[in-house]
Parts: C-alpha cells; structure tokens; sequence
C-alpha cells in the first residue's frame, strides 16, 4: 500500500467505543493516492495530543454530494466505517485494547508499513513464531507469540480446498525445526506432537516421522477404561444392558485379578492385562448356567458331571462348561440360572468382534506368534507415541487413522489421549519447578470423533479429549483441532480454544458457530470467512498483536521463528522418572 499524505481528505463524523465513521471528501484523490485500500484495512486516528487509535475498516458506503449553484455538480463521496482494535502509546509502541482520544480527533490517515510493522513487532523477539505474512503486503511477516500460541488449545478450520492441511503441516513443520543453536549442536528441540491423521494426507509432509498404522499399532484393549469397553461391547439401547454392564464389571475385575496376583486395589478402569476370551467364556457360562434345587444344593450352578460350583471365578474362566438339564423331575430337579438366556445377543457380539480381524489390532494383539501383550509391557506401548526412545528420536508420531474401521475410531482417539494426558499429569507432578515438556495433540477432522451430538457411542472420547481441554494446560499439554466443520464438534471442546486459524468456511452455520466462539469480536474481519482465498486464514486470539488476514508461507528449510517453549532442548531421562512414576502408580492403584 502506497500513501501520500491524505488526512485533508478525510472528515470524521462520529466517534463511539466500537465505532468511528469517516467520510472520504475527494473520491478521485483518495483513489489516485492510495492503492490496495480494502475492507481490512488499517486507519491511524490522532488527536492534538498526539495520541493514536489504530481502527479496522469494516464496511463502507458511497453517498453522491451535489455542489454549485445555477450547475450544480454531483460527485460520490465515501463514507467508512472503522472499528478501534488498539493504540499507539508514547513510545510509540502498539498495544491492543481501548484508549481515550480528544473529541474531536481531527488528524485520519491510512495505516502505512512502517506503522504495520510496529504493530507485529510488538510480540517479544524471543518468542516470535512466524509461519504467514500480512495478505495485503507479503513482505511484512506476522509473528504470534509462539508460547501462547501452543501452550493454550488453537483450532484450525477451513472447507474442503481452502488450504487446511497445508496451513497445519506449515504451522507444524515449522514448530518442530530446530533453533540454530540446536542445529549446529545437533541436538534435538522439545517439541512432542502427536497428529492423529484421519486420510493418511500427512506422510509426505513428514517424511522422518515416526507413523503408526493399523499394522504396527498396539494398543491393547485391555488399557480401556470402563466408559472404552463398555462402548466397544455394550449396546446402551438394549433392554437388559445395565446386567450386561454389571457382569461383564465384574468378570474383567475378577479376571484382572487372576492375572495381576501382585497388585492390590485392582479396579475396572486399573490399565492392566485381562483375558478377553477368558471373560468371554464367563458371560457365555452365564448365559448357560443351570443351578441345581435338590436338597443341599442351595441353588449352586450344577455342571453335566454333577459338580457343584461355589465360585464361579474358578471354573467359569477355564472354558465353556456343559451343564445339567433343567428339570422339574424329584429327582434331578435343576432351573435356569438368573442369566440364562439373556444374554445371546451380548455373547454373539462378543464372539463377532473377537473374531472380526480388522479389529485384530485392538483384541488380539500379539507380542510375538505365541505371546500377548501383558501387564509388564505397559512402559513399551506407551514409549510408542511419546516419539522418544533408545532407537528413535522423533518430535512427531503420526497416528495413521484411515485403515482403523469407523466403528473403534473414537475409541482409540479416546485411548491414546487419555494415555498421554496421564504421563504428562505424572511428568508434571515429578518435575513441577524444572522445564517443561510440552505435548501438542492435533486432532485431524475432529468433527468426526469429537461431535456436538450426546450419543453413547462417542462419550468416552468426548470426555478423554474434553478433560484435556480443561485441565491439560496445567499439565503442558495442549490440543490442535482442524475441522472442515467447526459446527459439528463439541462446543465444550471449541469453546477452550484460545486461538483460531480460520480458513475460508462457506457453510453459513460454520461461519457462525466460529464467529460466536472466537475470543475477538471484529465482524470487519469475520465477514470476510467466506470469501477467503486459497492458503489465506484468520489469524485471531491472544497470540497475536491484532485479528489478521494472513497469506501462509510455503515450506522452507530455515525456521523463521526463534527458541519459544517448544525450541527449548529435549532431556529424555525426565521421560524414564515419569514411565517410573506411571508404574509405581499401576501397582498402588
């Protein structure tokens, strides 16, 4: 943008808090002085005290003035609406917020670079991060403050073709360079991310990256806690559900147990190993079971061969027992048992999900041909997504979600994110007056996972992920959320996000969803959703000096941005003490 010195031009008409209208006196000249003047652009408004408002022009209006007397001449006239978003204070430097000005302001010009610039400089240097430029003049970059902007929740969202994936593999590749100083020790930065990626789109972007599919991937089912299993095997809208939900409690408590002799205080939700098929084989027995009314019998469950079973746990496990028959006769008198037959549809579930290889991954995981995953491997499958260990350094794990079936995906969403929010509340309690260890979570096409809807099926990953929008920033973790459709996800969610990318949005409810949960109130800015261009995005929230339209940069091999948290080094012997503490924390618990 190009000025002259234009302030004769301009004559304000009114000034209000979130208003001030300006009426453009010489249409011909303001056009032939200035260029690339738009709605979005910046206004400096002085008064004789040489205070400045920087204000956001938000609409405008043309209105046709006639001049002269006998031939009078009609010309147009603009009239522009501006919204104060700061100030300019003595120094000079720009700080956001409402301040005083004289009435009447009599000073108006167009914001030039120089003033622009002062305006994105003033995020601490040695926080800047830098991923974009300014869309009306690409050589001034806008830097967000790098800590706020990744040590509080930020969502990214956009329609499908407007640049998402891109912004978000920019945002990222940039997060995890190391600084210069780190290159040339060849250290690594603390940067921890883990993209849970819906297509399988972000390989290329990340070609050292550690990946896990669903051919690598363990996950054990026996980790789910109450809310995961009883999504994974229950049907809520069953009639009988609450005494599928009561046994199937206590055949994994006990059967937990049975395979966890050493630990005290085991409980549903205890993340450790129990046999599926063992707990399997209880509900069929109890759907069999058949308790036998002679004298002495006291209604004890009776097997074919005539023994009497006082502990179920003792022979319901081992296998499909064969029972008497049920009879009315003196002499073999024998019932149903309180079961029996009510659960045929809960055990044909249970057989066709065991048995459903694409869930292989989940309920037959195997350590080797002949070994399953048991208690003991715990610090190994969590090691997995942490992306450090003896063998691999990775800032980022890439958790390829398109061969996982739609049915478990917001149960292993659901899994993995409450794992690491346990390590990171554990790690912050060991280590609470050192560095931190910040963890970013980027949950790719969260819509999908994470709905605005109430159903069952998606409670237990609503409430791992919306925890974390609560609490995690305590504990150093923090979540990425892109969505092609802001207003499908849940609001609980949404509304943690102190930061937004928002990419062009063409659905109307979309855009009005992200307008009412966005932290600035600017509608200059806003309105401009939908007409956004390729790889442009509303930069908005307290990272960043003012709301901003901003071009994305492309790749680059040199980071444009200096040590923020997530430069800071890595210190892998802080991971160990807190594996540690996970374990101590298994056994006690």
């Amino acid at each position: 943008m190009t000025t002259s010195n234009t302030s004769d031009i301009f004559r304000i008409l009114t000034v209000a808090p979130s208003l001030i209208q300006i009426e453009v006196l010489d249409a011909e000249r303001f056009k032939q002085d200035t260029t690339d003047f738009t709605i979005g652009s910046y206004l400096k408004i002085s008064d004789d005290s040489n205070t400045s408002i920087i204000a956001l022009v938000e609409s405008f209006k043309i209105r046709e003035t006639t001049t002269g007397g006998e031939t009078p001449v009609t010309s147009p006239t603009f009239i522009l609406d501006a919204q104060p978003i700061g100030f300019l204070d003595e120094s000079g430097k720009f700080k956001r917020g409402g301040q005083q000005i004289a009435i009447p302001p009599n000073q108006v010009s167009i914001a030039d670079e120089t003033i622009l610039k002062t305006i994105y400089e003033s995020v601490e240097s040695d926080k800047k991060f830098i991923f974009s430029s300014l869309a009306q003049n690409n050589s001034i970059d806008i830097a967000v403050d790098g800590d706020k902007f990744f040590s509080k929740h930020l969502a990214v969202v956009g329609s499908t073709g407007s640049g998402k994936s891109g912004t978000v593999a920019r945002i990222l590749q940039e997060g995890i360079k190391p600084s210069q100083d780190q290159s040339d020790r060849a250290v690594l930065n603390n940067t921890h991310i883990l993209l849970f990626d819906l297509h399988g789109e972000y390989k290329t972007a990340f070609p050292k990256s550690k990946k896990l599919d669903v051919g690598n991937l363990v996950l054990p089912y026996w980790l789910m806690n109450s809310e995961e299993l009883e999504e994974m095997f229950i049907e809520s809208n069953e009639n009988n559900s609450h005494n599928q939900i009561s046994q199937f409690r206590y055949a994994v408590i006990q059967n937990k147990r049975k395979h966890n002799t050493g630990i005290e205080n085991v409980s549903y939700d205890s993340p450790l190993y129990f046999s599926l098929g063992e707990v399997h084989n209880f509900i069929t027995n109890l759907n069999n079971e058949v308790v036998g009314k002679l004298d002495g019998e006291n209604a004890r469950p009776k097997l074919a061969d005539g023994t009497l079973v006082d502990d179920r746990c003792d022979y319901y496990f081992d296998g499909v027992k064969s029972f008497v028959v049920s009879s009315t006769a003196a002499a073999t008198k024998a019932s149903n048992g309180p079961f029996n037959g009510e659960f045929d549809r809960f055990v044909m579930r249970l057989e066709s999900k065991i048995n459903d290889d694409r869930l292989s991954f989940l309920l037959k995981p195997k350590k080797s041909a002949t070994t399953e995953y048991q208690t003991s491997d715990f610090p190994e499958i969590l090691k997995q997504f942490i992306g450090y260990t003896d063998s691999e350094k990775d800032n980022i794990t890439l958790i390829d979600l398109s061969g996982i079936p739609f049915e478990v995906l917001s149960i292993v969403v659901s899994l993995i994110s409450r794992l690491i929010f346990d390590f990171c509340f554990y790690y912050k309690t060991i280590k609470s007056n050192t560095d931190e260890v910040p963890f970013l979570l980027v949950l790719e096409e969260a819509h999908n996972y994470i709905p605005h809807s109430d159903g069952a099926k998606y409670r237990s990953v609503k409430k791992s992920i919306e925890r974390i929008a609560k609490e995690g920033r305590k504990y150093g973790l923090s979540l990425m959320i892109v969505s092609q459709r802001p207003s499908e996800i849940s609001e609980t969610i949404f509304s943690q996000c102190n930061n937004f990318v928002a990419m062009r949005l063409t659905n109307p409810t979309d855009q009005q969803y992200v307008k009412r949960l966005m932290p600035d109130s600017v509608s200059a800015i806003t309105d401009t959703l939908p007409v956004l261009e390729r790889q442009e995005a509303l930069i908005i929230g307290d990272s960043i000096p003012i709301p901003t339209i901003v071009r994305i940069k492309d790749l680059s091999d040199k980071p444009d941005s200096n040590d923020i948290l997530f430069r800071t080094e890595w210190k892998k012997d802080w991971v160990s003490i807190a594996f540690d503490e996970l374990i101590k924390k298994i056994k006690k618990e």
